[in-house]
């Protein structure tokens, strides 16, 4: 990552839009920008471990983030390292300093999506949504709820946070029995 003191590793996704970028990100202890700087794309992320702070706002675990494109972000580190499921809503190219745009600030998003009322989607299934942006929907659901999606021809792209984890050597993260899923579909609103 461009003015990181360290390195990351990171393990690419695939995405329904090609110009998205989405990833597993894992950032060491220590980890931090050294110069303010800007992308010019919106991210939003699910902590899934460890803790990450952006210009003061500090994440801790299963926390959703929400970042909108031209924000300055100072102030970028985390101090025990994590493992973050990022996307970049276009192409996360890096600039250092301020942009010549102000950033939005109409994007409502909840960060804690275990306090958030489950809504019925398919059947009685349900689904977390954390929040809603360009006519898609982002949220964490039971893999019930995924694979009824799934079955009823919903086109989205989703993130298993057991197994997939454990697929790179990674303990789950939900501390659950229950198999969760980060997913993103079509909106119904």
């Amino acid at each position: 990552m461009p003015d990181a003191n360290a390195p990351v590793r990171l393990a690419r996704l695939s995405s329904m839009q090609p110009d998205h970028f989405w990833a597993l990100v894992a950032f060491p202890a220590g980890w931090q920008r050294e110069r303010p700087g800007h992308y010019r794309v919106d991210e939003d992320f699910l902590l899934l471990q460890g803790d990450l702070t952006i210009n003061g706002v500090g994440w801790q675990a299963q926390a959703h983030g929400f970042v909108p494109a031209h924000t300055l972000r100072h102030q970028t580190e985390s101090q025990q390292g994590c493992l973050a499921c990022a996307r970049f809503h276009g192409r996360p190219q890096w600039h250092s300093g301020e942009a010549a745009q102000v950033p939005r600030d109409d994007i409502r998003h909840q960060s804690d999506w275990r306090s958030i009322t489950p809504i019925k989607v398919i059947g009685n299934e349900i689904v977390h949504v954390v929040f809603e942006h360009a006519g898609m929907a982002h949220g964490v659901m039971p893999q019930s709820t995924w694979l009824a999606m799934r079955e009823s021809g919903v086109a989205m792209e989703a993130f298993d946070l057991s197994s997939g984890l454990e697929s790179i050597g990674m303990a789950p993260v939900l501390g659950t029995q229950t198999p969760f899923f980060w997913a993103r579909w079509p909106s119904p609103h």
